[in-house]
């Protein structure tokens, strides 16, 4: 007989646990669960199974647990709390740290920097080049482009395109898009694949946003709008990342801040 305490986690396993027997247990683990969150099987602010439940539901050691438990951590799915054990975190809240979208009013005695808040629209895959390919080295490799809204201050709308080499931060491509939503991307690359941006070059341009751009954010249709370009670059000098944000006339600064952060 199951006792009560492990019902659900045994539950959790038969629903979500992948059947790729070639990936680590810990990276199973660490996806069923990111799986489950996304899925609504453990809501947010829920207290997950501890880790002695866990090794008794799994077929994972204490070691793989706790590994896909600091990796979900870090990931942002979860937040572990001395004293409560592992809890799932609220991903609609505010972007983590915004670098790139950082707006603020102006007044001397404000208290920082606005709340960014995203939304991912659609995810693709292109084969095709364009103007990132150069920027971000694609050569004929396939590149994932995610477009989302970026909601400032809950009040204006700019929409960005952000695009990378697919192969380089596979999960980008393969995660699903509601784990990816609310999440700041430069963040997620460092924690996931310890590769932090090191510096971005970015430039300003002027022009008319496609209609599905208009369409979905503050820039008026058939009017020019600013266009930042961000390309961000690894210490080592490679590039990481291509994003475009059309962004909309607000009466916020928008702060470039500096190119370089060590």
């Amino acid at each position: 007989m199951v006792s009560y305490s492990l019902e659900r986690p045994i539950e959790f396993v038969r629903r979500f646990w992948p059947e790729d027997g070639d990936m680590p247990k810990h990276e199973r683990l660490r996806r069923a669960f990111t799986q489950s969150i996304m899925d609504g099987f453990w809501a947010v602010g829920a207290r997950l199974p501890t880790e002695a439940q866990l090794v008794l539901a799994t077929p994972c050691s204490l070691g793989t647990v706790q590994r896909a438990l600091r990796e979900l951590a870090a990931d942002g799915i979860i937040e572990r709390r001395r004293g409560s054990g592992s809890v799932v975190a609220d991903l609609n809240g505010p972007i983590e740290e915004p670098w790139h979208m950082r707006f603020f009013d102006g007044e001397p005695d404000g208290d920082g920097f606005l709340p960014v808040f995203t939304q991912i629209l659609e995810r693709k895959i292109l084969t095709a080049s364009g103007p990132w390919s150069e920027a971000i080295g694609q050569a004929a490799e396939p590149v994932v482009r995610i477009d989302r809204i970026f909601t400032i201050n809950l009040e204006i709308r700019a929409y960005a395109k952000f695009y990378a080499v697919a192969a380089r931060f596979p999960e980008l491509a393969e995660l699903p898009e509601s784990a990816l939503n609310g999440r700041n991307f430069k963040t997620f690359i460092a924690r996931r694949y310890h590769v932090p941006v090191h510096k971005v070059r970015q430039r300003v341009r002027y022009e008319t946003p496609p209609d599905h751009v208009a369409e979905h954010c503050d820039c008026p249709a058939g009017l020019p709008a600013m266009v930042l370009n961000v390309v961000a670059y690894a210490l080592n000098g490679a590039p990481m990342y291509y994003q475009d944000f059309y962004v909309p006339q607000t009466p916020y600064q928008l702060d470039l801040g500096t190119a370089t952060r060590s």
